[in-house]
């Protein structure tokens, strides 16, 4: 008797659509991984958009679903919060010192390593140059030095893109294809992120200007013409009340396009609060805006996202809310919490497990 052999990846897609929603978020994460064709009926799938968070103990790291109340382990794989640069989608940048990156996926757990930067660079400088970079090298901590990161990853494809900074004065960017690190000189960044509509990565200087580089060739282009905020800075104490201080800065790019600009601050009576502010293209003036036209970010993350379909009720998970993580309010802080742009107020997770080491948002599935 001959045997009969299915084709998985050619099932109907209404009977695979209704497979898929029929999965845990887990194991849907997984399953979309299979071929292009599940992948493709994955995205048409109706299942709701929310964060997630990663805490991060001594001995694990869970992932927390908001929605279900369920912690989901990370097995065989042992990191900790340090090590972790940025995320996008079920992906997150890693490093190990020193200077190895490589991209992590928490649900199938496949690994993608990249170029180290330092075997990039060092074979392709002058001696002068070589002699500073492993100068650099050697008296840099990785996990100690301040750096900020950011990645988009194409979940079907594996496109992704790489930006990392470290100590404001050392810029680079890679994406899949590239032979070697880029190098931006003269770019200290104090922030960054990347808009993968336009291939654009908008980058918050030292001195308070916003760049924009173009990433869609062989090697990085910065744009001058068209870049209306090249010659008018952002600086909080022109547009802050006296008694107002600032935490933190960073940048964000709207699913429109529009460039934001966002401020954790510490005011009066200990309360804490986001600001927005957007460019009036016609005045060149930054105005504070207190929406995000229905859509949430994550601060830090750089790309709004669509609110939930439904609220996710009594966590503030919802739209025109900031999901912020750790240090982002205060440096003492180590949980996650949910600032409402229209109230001005801050959920805090209502969970009795407090003996993480830090916590940080991310958002399946999405990029």
């Amino acid at each position: 008797m001959s045997r009969i052999h299915y084709d998985w990846s050619e099932l109907s897609p209404d009977i695979l659509r209704s497979i898929l929603e029929g999965l845990s978020i887990k194991d849907f994460h997984r399953a979309r991984t299979i071929c292009s064709n599940w992948y493709s009926i994955s995205r048409t799938c109706k299942r709701p958009l929310y964060p997630w968070r990663i805490l991060f103990y001594e001995t694990s790291t869970l992932l927390f679903d908001p929605l279900e109340g369920e912690l989901h382990e990370i097995p065989k794989i042992k990191f900790s919060g340090k090590n972790v640069l940025a995320s996008c989608s079920n992906w997150l940048l890693m490093v190990n010192s020193p200077l190895h990156f490589y991209l992590l996926n928490m649900f199938t757990h496949e690994r993608i390593n990249l170029p180290s930067i330092e075997s990039s660079l060092l074979g392709q400088e002058t001696f002068q140059k070589k002699y500073e970079w492993e100068n650099f090298i050697k008296r840099t901590d990785i996990y100690l030095s301040q750096k900020q990161a950011c990645l988009w990853i194409n979940e079907r494809t594996r496109d992704y893109v790489v930006a990392w900074s470290v100590k404001q004065h050392y810029l680079f960017t890679y994406k899949k294809g590239d032979e070697s690190w880029s190098s931006l000189e003269g770019t200290k960044c104090m922030n960054m992120v990347y808009y993968n509509k336009d291939y654009k990565l908008y980058v918050y200087t030292w001195d308070r200007f916003i760049k924009i580089f173009d990433l869609s060739g062989d090697y990085p282009n910065e744009i001058f013409q068209g870049n209306p905020y090249r010659n008018h800075p952002f600086r909080f104490e022109f547009v802050s009340k006296p008694w107002e201080y600032q935490w933190k800065q960073g940048i964000a790019v709207t699913n429109s396009g529009e460039v934001l600009m966002i401020v954790s601050l510490r005011r009066l009576e200990n309360k804490r609060f986001f600001y927005m502010y957007k460019m009036n293209l016609e005045t060149c003036d930054w105005e504070r805006v207190d929406s995000l036209g229905g859509e949430m970010l994550i601060f830090g993350h750089g790309v709004t996202i669509r609110a939930p379909v439904k609220d996710i009720d009594g966590l503030g998970i919802k739209s025109d809310s900031i999901c912020f993580s750790c240090d982002d309010i205060w440096p003492s802080q180590r949980n996650c919490g949910v600032f409402d742009l229209a109230t001005s107020t801050i959920t805090w997770p209502k969970e009795s497990h407090v003996s993480f080491l830090k916590s940080i948002w991310f958002v399946p599935g999405y990029a």
